[in-house]
């Protein structure tokens, strides 16, 4: 039997051809992909999973980093007040800060460097000096809605780490 296909299916197929990296990405019949600005719906073709071009414009939910995002903090080797405490941090455009409440301290942060889903900022604790290391390194990513979050500092030749995940409040 001999298939002929009509002017639509070979479009598809050749847009689908110039796709590339949409074919790795379809994981259930009906998804809704948007690759490039257009809009693709993963449909069966054959015995395959393929993404079909709808000529309809999207657009990609850029991730903010801006906001009050809030956890737990376990750092190694374990501080004065232990190896567990809270942690307030908020972003915005303007600059950030951070709050240890159960440790009684915080600051300022200073932006190191920033993209769209990752910061890197310097600490300069303002308040309750005494309770907290200062000067220390503080990384953010954003990752599926949370912040992967790590601190690393030094304090009288110790060096400290800290992580968390922080969710937004």
């Amino acid at each position: 039997m001999v298939r002929r296909f009509g002017f639509g299916a070979a479009i598809a197929i050749s847009i689908l051809v110039a796709g590339g990296d949409a074919f790795a990405q379809c994981t259930r019949e009906g998804e809704e992909l948007c690759q490039d600005g257009q809009t693709y719906r993963c449909e069966k073709a054959g015995s395959e999973l393929a993404p079909i071009f709808q000529n309809v414009p999207c657009t990609v939910n850029v991730p903010s980093l801006a906001g009050t995002w809030v956890g737990d903090g376990h750092q190694s080797p374990a501080g004065a007040s232990g190896a567990d405490w809270s942690i307030a941090m908020t972003i915005s455009d303007s600059g950030a800060s951070i709050d240890y409440p159960s440790l009684g301290c915080g600051g300022t942060l200073g932006e190191i460097s920033r993209d769209g889903t990752s910061a890197q900022y310097r600490e300069s604790i303002t308040y309750g000096r005494d309770k907290c290391i200062d000067g220390g390194t503080i990384t953010v990513r954003y990752v599926n809605g949370n912040l992967a979050w790590s601190w690393f500092g030094e304090a009288q030749g110790e060096q400290y780490n800290a992580i968390a995940v922080l969710a937004r409040q």
